[in-house]
């Protein structure tokens, strides 16, 4: 083998040791740690939120972790997503879509990335976004008169 073949060698041996430890690393840090109690605590301020700005408590919550797929693939019983459940009172005035538009409006300024925004029949919608954290939220009229509001966590690894 010639010095030159043998550089070439040592050199596509080295971009592959580079190559595959970046793609460790990466996969280290592609799921953030969290524990649990600070999770639920996300979900919950996320969910709060929605309910200030639409002038509603929350009703009936229901918060816990379900299994999930991190970007890089990463599973397993310590990744988990957390995930929120709520109902929302019809509102006291104006309409639900009155109550969409003023959260839509809300979610544009922070710069939340809408995934969904429709009306679905007389008085009735559907919005969801993507926070700027990288949680999922949806609020939805519901039956009989109020909302339902879900808030989805990104994956995350149990400590």
């Amino acid at each position: 083998m010639t010095v030159r073949a043998r550089v070439a060698a040592v050199a596509a041996v080295a971009v592959v040791v580079v190559v595959l430890t970046s793609i460790v690393l990466l996969r280290g840090s592609a799921v953030e740690t969290k524990s649990e109690s600070e999770a639920t605590r996300l979900v919950q301020e996320h969910a709060e939120a929605i309910a200030t700005l639409v002038g509603m408590p929350l009703r009936d919550p229901s918060i816990g972790p379900y299994p999930c797929t991190g970007r890089f693939g990463e599973t397993g019983d310590d990744v988990v997503s957390y995930r929120g459940v709520y109902n929302i009172d019809p509102p006291t005035s104006g309409t639900h879509l009155q109550m969409l538009e003023r959260l839509r409006a809300d979610w544009v300024a922070k710069g939340y990335t809408l995934t969904d925004d429709r009306t679905v029949g007389a008085d009735r919608g559907v919005l969801t976004a993507t926070s700027t954290d990288g949680f999922n939220l949806d609020m939805e009229t519901a039956s009989p008169d109020g909302f339902a509001v879900f808030v989805h966590s990104p994956c995350f690894e149990r400590p």
